[in-house]
């Protein structure tokens, strides 16, 4: 784990990095809580989807296995798949003219039914991307909403892996503080790397903290009570901040983000269309460096994807069951 503070512009940055999981877990499970009243333990099924702690934590050292992980698995499955298959029309373009025939095109009477390599000269290697998933949300999102969300990074994560990118994808829990008191323009960040290039993919270790409600409000909830500068967390927005883009967070690390990298924020997009999403940063990812195969050709396979399945993340189907703390931030 690397703490640091950062001060800049008259506000203040307390940035907490983690390599893994299981690194979070063990600065938790050694740190004694500095407050009392801590929503992390006290917090209802229907603000954090779990019914204890203990069941959180459970969660975050050994994996989701539920009905929930069940059908966000299938979902992330058959779109997946249908990646691969078409994976292998990747760095080839079609011509009238080729080495080789591409039958369905030929057969369907296209007129560009030959392919030849698409060849694409590297002025220098593609540049490492990282996924930045924000899991900060305000009370009032819907699960299914952050359901698609995560499944789109996942997604994103598998299809740059895919072509061989350099890519990693982390979470951070970056949040403000009211701007009054003791942590006046006070910023709050926790970063966890969950997987790099190569990895082998588990949707039951990954789901939870790109998905599951007790990541937020029960584990970063306990992650915030061991930092002895949020003592005083009434003055930090009753207690765990307010939900902010991590584009603020850039503010901050603009000096000590490597120029060579490109980072992709959670919360520059919206998720109405994962389609959409994910063409999108195709293309931000592209114009800035990071892929080996031309752009236009990704962007095609992406528009032969059935999206589908995505359907079956219902809106109304959430965690929450009551509107007592439906307004409370965090």
């Amino acid at each position: 784990m690397k703490a640091t503070e950062i001060n800049k512009d008259g506000a203040t940055l307390l940035d907490y990095q983690f390599d893994t999981l299981l690194d979070l877990v063990f600065f938790i499970e050694n740190t004694k809580p500095i407050t009392r009243e801590n929503s992390s333990i006290t917090g209802s099924y229907s603000f954090t989807g779990t019914h204890s702690y203990d069941e959180a934590m459970d969660m975050c050292k050994n994996g989701y296995f539920s009905e929930d992980v069940e059908k966000f698995q299938k979902i992330f499955f058959k779109v997946a798949n249908q990646i691969d298959r078409k994976m292998k029309r990747l760095g080839v373009k079609h011509d009238v003219v080729g080495g080789v025939p591409d039958v369905p095109r030929y057969l369907m009477g296209h007129p560009l039914n030959m392919m030849a390599p698409a060849i694409r000269p590297m002025e220098k290697k593609p540049k490492p991307i990282n996924l930045r998933f924000n899991a900060a949300v305000s009370a009032g999102t819907s699960k299914s909403t952050i359901e698609r969300r995560g499944l789109a990074f996942v997604l994103l994560f598998q299809l740059l892996d895919k072509l061989g990118c350099n890519v990693t994808l982390e979470t951070d829990e970056f949040s403000k503080g009211n701007g009054w008191g003791t942590v006046e323009n006070y910023y709050v960040n926790v970063g966890v790397k969950l997987m790099k290039q190569g990895d082998i993919m588990n949707i039951s270790k990954i789901y939870f903290p790109l998905v599951h409600p007790s990541y937020l409000r029960r584990i970063m909830f306990a992650t915030e009570e061991r930092m002895p500068k949020l003592e005083n967390r009434q003055d930090f927005f009753d207690g765990y901040g307010r939900p902010t883009s991590l584009r603020e967070y850039i503010k901050f690390k603009d000096e000590t983000l490597k120029k060579d990298e490109i980072n992709i924020f959670s919360d520059d997009y919206s998720y109405d269309s994962v389609k959409n999403a994910l063409k999108e940063i195709i293309k931000q990812i592209g114009d800035e460096g990071g892929l080996k195969t031309p752009t236009e050709q990704v962007m095609e396979l992406l528009d032969e994807i059935d999206f589908s399945p995505l359907s079956k993340f219902n809106d109304d189907d959430n965690y929450r069951d009551d509107e007592d703390d439906f307004f409370d931030w965090l």
